[in-house]
């Protein structure tokens, strides 16, 4: 009796353990961009990147330098994320981490969002999408925008010159700008250190899916532990 009441013990205080752990990681978010209020600054100077004739393509790409993340290993996805236009395009938001000097590696890609004239001087915040990526170490996580390639493309998110922050940054008119694909390169950015912030970005939270493995691999070494005695 006394041994189905110790192991009942173990099973409540794991199982406690387990919540409170996941809610811990689950409450956990990692921010990487400015955000929307970046342009709302005392002494901001706010634009959009040069507007699309409706013949040319304008696309950009962006990496937020400055308002990155410091994380440690584990697996994580991207949650949700934020912005606010200035003029209508669609815009892709990605995660990335260094594979170089002012080289990107995309590990996580986000939904594509169209942006039209309603939606224009609003802050908007929807789910990232994509899948799960994982650290192996502690490792400085990138956010990302980037446009579609075609005639009439163009970037709808407002930024700001004053922000003091740094973006790595890019056009197409080399027709070379790296497309939004997990395990793509994100190089040859024309304007590296481009001093300005552009108004998003994405929130990280980790996968609870490792802690769940933490706590089983607990409760496995239990029984051993005791016959060890």
């Amino acid at each position: 009796m006394m041994r189905c009441l110790k192991n009942l013990c173990v099973v409540v205080a794991m199982t406690a353990l387990f919540v409170g752990l996941t809610s811990n990681v689950q409450a956990e978010v990692y921010t990487v961009g400015p955000g929307v209020f970046v342009v709302d600054e005392a002494g901001a100077n706010n634009a959009v990147d040069t507007p699309s004739n409706g013949s040319n393509d304008q696309s950009r790409q962006n990496v937020d330098i400055s308002y990155a993340a410091l994380m440690p290993a584990g697996t994580y996805s991207g949650n949700v994320w934020s912005y606010r236009a200035g003029q209508t395009g669609s815009v892709t938001p990605y995660l990335a981490v260094s594979n170089g000097d002012h080289s990107y590696e995309i590990v996580a890609v986000g939904n594509e969002v169209v942006i039209g004239d309603a939606d224009l001087d609003q802050n908007f915040t929807t789910v990232f999408g994509g899948g799960s990526f994982t650290l192996d170490s502690e490792t400085t996580v990138y956010g990302g925008i980037v446009n579609p390639t075609e005639i009439g493309s163009q970037n709808p998110i407002y930024t700001n010159l004053n922000s003091g922050g740094l973006m790595d940054h890019d056009n197409n008119n080399d027709g070379n700008l790296s497309p939004p694909v997990v395990g793509g390169t994100v190089d040859g950015l024309g304007h590296k250190n481009l001093p300005r912030s552009y108004a998003f970005s994405i929130d990280i939270v980790p996968e609870p899916s490792s802690v769940l493995l933490l706590v089983l691999s607990g409760l496995c070494l239990l029984p051993l532990r005791r016959r060890s005695r």
